[in-house]
């Protein structure tokens, strides 16, 4: 028993095979472009959401030089405040 393949059919499989293969590298590549559209989207979300938290810091937040400083000013106040009071009280005595 002998099996014969004629030219023209070894050629219409071998071009249905790459045709096939064609098709599921297509497939594929819509997916991972599918795939990176949606990173790209998450990644622009996030880079939104940063660029507004970078804008509101300056107005949330408060440098430790700068509350040193009012810290500093502010107990000078007091303490003027206080030797005020405690003239005052010597002067009543």
């Amino acid at each position: 028993m002998t099996i014969q393949v004629d030219f023209w059919h070894l050629m219409g499989l071998l071009l249905s095979f790459i045709g096939t293969l064609a098709t599921f590298g297509m497939v594929l590549i819509k997916q991972i472009d599918a795939r990176i559209d949606h990173q790209n989207d998450r990644v622009s979300k996030i880079e939104t959401s940063l660029n507004e938290t970078l804008t509101m810091l300056p107005l949330q937040y408060q440098r430790r030089e700068d509350a040193i400083r009012f810290e500093t000013v502010l107990n000078a106040k007091l303490d003027a405040i206080g030797s005020r009071i405690e003239r005052l009280m010597e002067k009543s005595a």
